[in-house]
């Protein structure tokens, strides 16, 4: 497998560099909005493997997504594969058309909060939160999840900060958020702890991609192909794994 990422390394010298967008709220330990986390160190290794170059630009989640649309970028860091994103999008696949989990940059969970004293619960199965509200971070694929089984999904805040923020002061009763980040605020800062508490099972996992847009793929599909196979080989990698660990994560898939 190195030799075979290794001899696209020429090919990848030519081409110019890829211009990734990235999420500017905290999504530790995956990313800040300053350019560290996990994924930027797993891609550090993909650029020196295959002798690519990538350039990062943080911007809200939906813009980040509008521009790839748009092609005003070649790609997302960390973005779910959803069937109204295929058309003018690209993820690894599988031969039969299936997202392909051994190449996605990370696997994380949508964690379900509940306002102490509220009304909402999640025991794993049913969803209950009064009139049907939830609190989401802009621009999450779980927004339409919840909107298609008969929820409002309200997807006005940025941050996990911002959405705990309203639990704690009585706006939502349930909110539904992704990964650590959520979880650490929640246990550990003052603002939220006794008034927010996270229910015990995750409310869905999702693999999160370096998404390219349909363009770039279509123009050099060895590129992007090497680019993904790096990236499940260093996720893969003791150096890559022990960071994993050190950051505590946990693995959903």
């Amino acid at each position: 497998m190195l030799a075979l990422l290794t001899g696209m390394a020429a090919h990848a010298a030519k081409a110019p560099p890829l211009r990734l967008c990235f999420e500017d709220v905290d999504q530790r330990p995956w990313s800040t909005p300053k350019g560290k986390g996990l994924n930027f160190e797993l891609l550090k290794r993909v650029e020196t493997l295959l002798n690519e170059q990538f350039i990062y630009f943080p911007k809200p989640w939906k813009r980040c997504l509008s521009e790839l649309k748009l092609g005003q970028v070649d790609g997302v860091v960390g973005a779910a594969d959803a069937v109204d994103r295929r058309p003018w999008s690209r993820i690894p696949e599988l031969p039969d058309g299936r997202e392909d989990s051994s190449r996605a940059l990370f696997d994380d969970a949508a964690l379900v909060f509940l306002r102490v004293g509220g009304n909402g619960s999640w025991d794993g199965h049913e969803l209950i939160a009064p009139g049907k509200l939830v609190i989401v971070q802009s621009g999450y694929l779980i927004a339409q999840q919840l909107r298609d089984k008969g929820f409002a999904a309200r997807d006005s805040v940025k941050s996990a900060a911002d959405a705990l923020r309203m639990l704690a002061n009585g706006s939502y009763d349930v909110a539904i958020l992704q990964g650590l980040e959520a979880s650490r605020l929640a246990h550990e800062d003052a603002r939220f702890v006794g008034r927010v508490q996270q229910a015990e099972l995750p409310y869905a996992t999702v693999n999160l991609h370096l998404m390219v847009a349909r363009g770039v793929y279509q123009r050099d599909p060895q590129r992007i192909e090497a680019i993904w196979q790096a990236i499940g080989t260093v996720r893969q990698s003791k150096d890559y794994r022990q960071l994993e660990e050190d950051a505590g994560v946990r693995h959903f898939h």
